[in-house]
């Protein structure tokens, strides 16, 4: 009992780590987004960290792995790797970051929805509650007042955002779900390595069929750029992927995904130090509503 309470503290500690990497990763990859396309970001993101992980690989050792196992992996890097990032990466450039983040907590619910169906989960009235606060907070931001003369143009973009940032939060809770289903008989570190590798290979393949991988990658010839994404990966490869795999590993699939939706909270002193965003009272009540609910579902899977 003491070793499971230990490996599930332990989860949640990597889940919280997630988080703050993906806020991290939001402000530099944001910056990013001004020169490059989303598919292009996603798609340099996994080459960059493909060979990070292959050296991290080539020391600790590979295992091998059953066909379901490898299966389940590469469908997870598909889902929440080649659409959700792809998505997620999208909505960053519609919107800002600590929106792009917030929203990204209405994941957890489909999270949760997901996994009643796949693994027969059954969330409790405390749960429910949660999951309401998280959207009605997410909501409460979303709609914050906009001058008359930019409510046009600013609404039709949020508008494309939202969309986005919902495609990509159903992507990923799919990717948790399937990461979470195979993720047994192998390490964090290998199960990261396959579902990068898969996502990059979806990548790759609709690239090449359009024909626009050289388009996407053309603006990492800038050294800068390239410098820029290379520090970036480094803070989501081995911060927000691998941290999420082991979390997932330690502990239940909805208690590490409602802990990584804590980004809020670390992006919105980042978005007002970094990118100098004016955080206004109802962002933050906003966030302090999601993170409730939150807190609530959290307390309902103790």
């Amino acid at each position: 009992m003491q070793t499971l309470l230990t490996g599930a503290l332990a989860g949640g500690f990597a889940a919280l780590g997630s988080a703050a990497a993906w806020a991290v990763g939001s402000i530099l990859f944001r910056k990013i987004g001004d020169k490059a396309p989303p598919l292009g970001m996603n798609l340099g993101k996994g080459l960059i960290g493909l060979v990070y992980l292959a050296v991290a690989l080539a020391i600790f050792g590979f295992e091998p792995m059953s066909g379901r196992t490898l299966l389940f992996l590469s469908l997870s890097g598909i889902a929440g790797i080649a659409l959700g990032d792809t998505f997620f990466f999208k909505t960053l450039m519609l919107l800002e970051p600590r929106l792009t983040l917030l929203l990204s907590t209405v994941g957890q619910v489909f999270t949760v929805l997901l996994a009643m169906v796949i693994l027969g989960e059954r969330p409790t009235a405390l749960a429910w509650l949660g999951m309401a606060l998280i959207v009605g907070g997410v909501t409460w931001v979303m709609r914050e007042q906009m001058s008359p003369e930019e409510r046009s143009e600013v609404r039709q973009k949020r508008l494309a955002g939202l969309v986005w940032g919902l495609a990509s939060a159903v992507s990923m809770s799919a990717g948790i779900l399937l990461a979470k289903m195979a993720i047994e008989e192998v390490s964090a570190l290998q199960a990261t390595f396959v579902r990068l590798a898969a996502g990059v290979a979806g990548l790759l393949v609709v690239g090449a069929t359009t024909r626009q991988i050289s388009a996407w990658l053309s603006p990492f010839k800038d050294p800068r750029l390239l410098k820029d994404i290379v520090l970036a990966v480094v803070v989501i490869m081995f911060g927000g992927f691998y941290l999420s795999v082991l979390a997932l590993k330690l502990a239940d699939a909805s208690v590490t995904s409602v802990l990584a939706s804590t980004e809020p909270l670390f992006i919105l002193p980042l978005a007002a130090l970094v990118l100098h965003e004016k955080i206004s009272m109802r962002a933050v009540l906003g966030s302090v509503v999601s993170t409730f609910g939150v807190a609530l579902v959290l307390l309902s899977l103790s």
